[in-house]
């Protein structure tokens, strides 16, 4: 539960500005909520005139706040009624800085409440347009849903990890963050690790963790994604994440088992676009780290199809296994 207006006993609390990065990241939060389409409808969605407070029901609300919050929500969720919102919002313009600000925490209160509230209302297409249009028109009002979409923050990652912005947002804050937030953002990619993978933007964020060399992180990441590395390698994207799977010592041997016990995914892939690309990562690996016996290995279940390779996305495999890795084994 937030500490609003109500709580306190105030009608407004001046708040200190959220740092520009937060902000940032506060907007594009709430801007990767919204990703059903409007198919989440809020209860006063519904054609009647009572407000069925299904999303609100451990709200303790009654006389004034619940009425004011309903039409609130009326405003705030209805496609038909955002014009309302806007005209409500440019009457509080007019309104001197100090009444308007009053107004502004009081409005900001009401909806975030209750986190599963303002979840609910962030992830309706039209509440997510009401939030961002809210969004920088108060330091109290940015305060209060700046500490909403925190509390939410694990809940919304995975879909910022989406978007372009939101996935270059949450790689810079991936850069800076410690302690214990860091650990369980590390547990919670390594749990999506599968999808993100394979997602246009998710890809990269998957990828810049295992950059970090987390041990605990990268052999989650590594073992979430058994099963999927040879699908991965032959696309564009996901080569990446084999190929530093297969650099980290905390995850290579999950990578190199797979590609050991299908021979013929392991020529498949030895011949693909991309693919080809991961094949050569992992004949260099086991070069450089000593594994003559696995290196060995690999390279005879391609030798018998040198010939066809050549004509192919395979020929630079020939090449790097005829002209420098035999010189060595």
């Amino acid at each position: 539960m937030l500490v609003n207006a109500g709580q306190t006993g105030q009608r407004w609390i001046p708040a200190k500005n959220v740092p520009e990065k937060n902000r940032i990241l506060c907007f594009l939060a709430i801007q990767a909520m919204s990703n059903d389409n409007g198919k989440n409808p809020m209860p006063n969605d519904k054609d009647n005139d009572d407000l069925v407070f299904t999303a609100f029901k451990n709200m303790d609300l009654y006389g004034k706040d619940h009425n004011v919050l309903s039409g609130l929500l009326g405003m705030t969720t209805c496609s038909e009624r955002s014009c309302e919102f806007q005209k409500f919002l440019q009457r509080l313009d007019t309104y001197p800085t100090a009444e308007r600000e009053s107004h502004l925490f009081e409005i900001g209160s009401l909806l975030t409440t209750n986190n599963c509230a303002f979840l609910d209302l962030a992830t309706n297409q039209s509440g997510s347009h009401a939030l961002r249009t809210l969004f920088r028109r108060s330091p109290a009002l940015d305060h209060l849903i700046f500490l909403s979409v925190s509390m939410n923050f694990f809940s919304l990652m995975t879909n910022l990890a989406r978007v372009e912005t939101g996935c270059l947002a949450l790689n810079e804050v991936f850069q800076e963050i410690r302690g214990k937030y860091r650990d369980l953002i590390f547990k919670r990619v390594a749990k999506n690790a599968d999808w993100l993978s394979f997602d246009h933007y998710g890809t990269h964020v998957v990828q810049n963790f295992l950059t970090l060399e987390n041990p605990g992180a990268t052999a989650a990441i590594a073992e979430r994604l058994c099963g999927c590395f040879f699908r991965l390698a032959k696309e564009r994207q996901g080569s990446y994440v084999v190929e530093k799977c297969l650099k980290s010592c905390f995850a290579r041997e999950i990578v190199l088992e797979e590609f050991r016990g299908n021979d013929q995914e392991w020529v498949r892939m030895a011949n693909d676009k991309f693919g080809n690309f991961v094949a050569q990562c992992a004949l260099k690996v086991m070069k450089e780290e000593g594994m003559t016996p696995l290196l060995r290995e690999f390279i005879e279940k391609l030798r018998p199809y040198f010939c066809t390779m050549k004509i192919g996305y395979g020929k630079n495999i020939v090449r790097l296994i005829q002209e420098d890795i035999e010189r060595c084994l």
